[in-house]
């Protein structure tokens, strides 16, 4: 009778508790489509600037290495299109192979678990997609469904302007052979940061969303459908010029507010 609930136990606890991890393969490339399309909001004294952004094409990720329990990837953006406030930055949506110079070509060293290890470039562009890579699912070691998590993106940066650490919040559901993985800011910012001489306080808030669709068998995200919204107050103080007389601190605040919208979808390959 002990035999048989121990049994039991062993295999009910397989059930619930499942190892989900990354299974990127040496033998074929992974093809992504994606598209980030949105707008961003500048305000500081002096301007108040509106930009529209579209960029969209399809990524190649290919498996370099695999030592022990960590990948070494080459992503490639090609098949691109890039626009600012509808000029045209980038097109090679007529060639099937040609290379982004905008977006950045990428190494990454990413663990089975997702845990992003070292980002480095390879070809230098004015767009990455580093950032957004970081937002991929870190799974815990034993995880049910219904688990919750929370995962820092550390010193996001949008191009040009200092940004604060941003937090998610991760829950896991199982849906058959896949799970679907749901990702939500709510986060009050609240940070300071020194930077040599200037000090930066940002203040706003974090109210993104978004869902993983995750193959278990596979290993691999099938899609991403998700909303980056950020408000934002930035404002850095420095020590007054020797000029200036009567000044404790010169102080800057910059308002931005980021509202993109971001897909990412398999390819059959």
């Amino acid at each position: 009778m002990k035999k048989y609930i121990f049994s039991f136990f062993f295999f009910s606890t397989i059930f619930l508790f499942s190892q989900v991890e990354y299974k990127f393969q040496q033998t074929k490339p992974l093809i992504y489509s994606f598209q980030i399309k949105g707008d961003v909001n500048l305000n500081y004294p002096g301007t108040n600037e509106k930009i529209s952004v579209l960029a969209k094409g399809n990524l190649k990720i290919e498996t370099l290495g695999i030592e022990e329990d960590v990948y070494t990837l080459k992503i490639t953006p090609f098949k691109t299109l890039v626009k600012v406030n509808q000029e045209v930055i980038e097109d090679k949506t007529g060639n099937e192979t040609e290379v982004s110079s905008v977006i950045t070509t990428q190494y990454v060293k990413i663990k089975k678990n997702g845990e992003i290890l070292e980002v480095a470039e390879i070809s230098k562009g004015i767009l990455t997609l580093s950032q957004i890579l970081k937002l991929l699912p870190v799974f815990p070691e034993k995880l049910t469904t219904g688990k919750k998590w929370k995962q820092i993106l550390p010193a996001f940066n949008f191009p040009g302007i200092p940004m604060c650490n941003l937090e998610f919040n991760y829950n896991y559901e199982k849906k058959g052979n896949s799970g679907l993985i749901q990702l939500s800011g709510v986060q009050t910012i609240k940070e300071k940061r020194k930077d040599k001489d200037t000090t930066i306080t940002f203040d706003g808030k974090n109210s993104s969303k978004g869902n993983f669709i995750f193959d278990e068998i596979q290993g691999e995200i099938n899609n991403f459908d998700g909303n980056f919204n950020i408000d934002l107050n930035s404002k850095f103080e420095v020590p007054p010029s020797p000029e200036t007389k009567g000044v404790k601190v010169e102080s800057l605040t910059i308002k931005i507010k980021l509202n993109l919208q971001i897909n990412f979808s398999k390819l059959a390959s």
